[in-house]
C-alpha cells in the first residue's frame, strides 16, 4: 500500500483497537477463569492496578511491532517476525508460540463449554462426567465444523458484542451485589477464604505471562492495522490499552470481591466430595465455583434471566472459538498435505482437497480434545502460563532487543 494514503485517524485506530479487545475478551475472559486466575484472586488493590500494567506492556510491545510492520509494509505476521528475529528461519519461534496458544484456546474453549453446560445443569464437572460432556462439544464441533462455519463465522460478530455486553452487565450487578457475599457465607456455613499471598512477586510473574500470551493478539492487529501509519498504530495501540485494561481492570475487581466466597465453596464441597456426601447438598454446583466464575455469581445472586442469558452466550462464544479456530488452523495446514509445482499441479501427497481439510481437523480436535480433559483452570493457568513463558523469550524481549534499534534504523536516526 502507498504510505502517503495511509492514516492516522482516531476513527480507523478505534476500529484496528477494537480487534485487539475482540481477540482478548473472549470466552476464556468473559467467564472470569483467566480473570480470576492472574488477578482477582491476589486481592481489589492489585487487580485494580496490575491489569492495566499487562495490558500498557502487552501496548508497548504491540506499539513496536506494529511500527515495525509499517515502516517495512507488511501485513501478516510471517513477514514480520521473520524480519525481527536476526535471521529469517527464526520466525519459526513465534509460529510454535503461536501454534500452542491456538490449540490451548481450542482445548480451553472446549472444557469451558463442557463446564458451562454441567454447571448450568447442576452437575459437578469432574471426573467421567468431564469426559462425557466434553465428548459432547466435540461431537457438536465436527458437525460444526463439517456444516456450519459460515453460520458460526457470521454469527460470531454478534455473539462477541453480546458476550462484552453482558459481561459488562454482570460487573455492575456483581459490584452491587457485594453486601450478599457474608449472608451467602453464612448461608452455605463456610468462612470467607484468604486472598493468596503476594510471596515472591507472585503477581508481577502472573502480570508478565497474562501481557505475553496475550501476544496471541499481535497477528490479527498486524493485519488488521494495514490503513494505519506509524502515529495511527500508535493511537491503535494507545486505545486499545484503555480498552482492554479498564475492563479487565473492572473484571478483576468485582471478582476479587467474590472471590473469598468462591473459593471457600470450592475447598468445601471438595471436602464433602472427598467424605462422599456432596451429592443432593446445596453445594454440589460449586465443585469448581471458581471455574467459571462469573455463572457461579450470577447463580448465587440469584438473577436467574441473566444466569441463563449469560450461560447461553457463553456456551455458543466457546463454541465459536474452537470452531473458528479449528478452521483457521484447517486453512493454515491442510495446503502442506500435497505437494504442488510453480504452476499449482499436484505432484505428491493428498490430491483430495476435502481428505486433506477432513484429516487436520480431525488430528486438531483429537489434540484440543485431550488437552481438555485437563479442565479451563489447568489449561488457562498452567498451558497458557507456560505458553507465555516462552513468548516473554520470543516475542516481549525481541521487540525490545531487535525492534526499537531497527525501528530507529528505519526511520533514519
Amino acid at each position: 500500500m502507498d504510505k502517503k494514503k495511509l492514516s492516522a485517524s482516531w476513527a480507523i485506530a478505534f476500529t484496528v483497537a477494537s480487534v485487539w479487545f475482540g481477540t482478548h475478551v473472549g470466552g476464556g475472559f468473559a467467564s472470569g477463569n483467566q480473570v480470576i486466575g492472574y488477578f482477582a484472586q491476589f486481592g481489589s488493590m492489585g487487580s485494580l492496578l496490575f491489569p492495566l500494567i499487562a495490558m500498557g506492556l502487552l501496548a508497548i510491545v504491540m506499539g513496536i511491532i506494529l511500527k515495525f510492520a509499517r515502516l517495512n509494509g507488511f501485513d501478516n505476521y510471517k513477514d514480520t517476525f521473520a524480519a525481527l528475529y536476526p535471521h529469517p528461519k527464526m520466525e519459526i519461534l513465534f509460529e510454535i508460540f503461536y501454534i500452542v496458544i491456538i490449540l490451548a484456546a481450542v482445548a480451553a474453549a472446549v472444557a469451558g463449554a463442557g463446564e458451562v453446560l454441567a454447571n448450568f445443569l447442576g452437575v459437578p464437572y469432574v471426573g467421567a462426567m468431564k469426559v462425557v460432556f466434553n465428548l459432547l462439544i466435540v461431537a457438536l464441533l465436527v458437525i460444526l465444523s463439517i456444516f456450519g462455519v459460515k453460520l458460526v463465522a457470521a454469527a460470531s460478530t454478534v455473539l462477541s458484542v453480546a458476550i462484552m455486553i453482558i459481561t459488562g452487565i454482570i460487573v455492575v450487578v456483581g459490584l452491587a451485589k457485594l453486601g450478599m457475599v457474608n449472608d451467602l457465607s453464612a448461608k452455605y456455613g463456610v468462612d470467607l477464604a484468604a486472598y493468596t499471598p503476594q510471596t515472591g512477586f507472585s503477581i508481577f510473574r502472573a502480570t508478565l505471562v497474562y501481557c505475553a500470551f496475550q501476544c496471541v493478539s499481535i497477528p490479527p492487529m498486524i493485519a488488521a492495522s494495514n490503513e494505519l501509519n506509524v502515529k495511527g498504530t500508535n493511537r491503535a495501540c494507545f486505545l486499545g490499552w484503555l480498552m482492554n485494561g479498564i475492563a479487565l481492570a473492572l473484571s478483576a475487581f468485582m471478582l476479587s470481591k467474590w472471590y473469598p466466597l468462591l473459593a471457600a465453596l470450592k475447598a468445601k464441597a471438595g471436602e464433602m466430595q472427598a467424605a462422599g456426601t456432596l451429592e443432593g447438598s446445596d453445594l454440589v454446583s460449586f465443585a469448581n465455583a471458581t471455574g467459571i466464575p462469573n455463572q457461579t455469581v450470577l447463580t448465587l445472586i440469584g438473577v436467574k434471566i441473566l444466569l441463563v442469558i449469560f450461560s447461553v452466550l457463553l456456551f455458543c462464544a466457546f463454541v465459536s472459538t474452537c470452531v473458528t479456530l479449528i478452521f483457521t488452523m484447517v486453512q493454515r495446514f491442510a495446503p502442506k498435505l500435497a505437494k504442488v509445482n510453480s504452476e499449482g499441479e499436484f505432484i505428491a501427497g493428498i490430491q483430495n482437497e476435502t481428505l486433506r481439510r477432513v484429516i487436520v481437523a480431525v488430528v486438531a480436535i483429537a489434540l484440543c480434545f485431550s488437552i481438555s480433559l485437563l479442565g479451563l483452570t489447568t489449561i488457562t493457568t498452567k498451558v497458557y502460563g507456560y505458553d507465555g513463558y516462552y513468548a516473554l523469550a520470543v516475542v516481549v524481549l525481541p521487540a525490545f532487543i531487535w525492534g526499537i534499534p531497527k525501528n530507529r534504523k528505519l526511520e533514519g536516526k
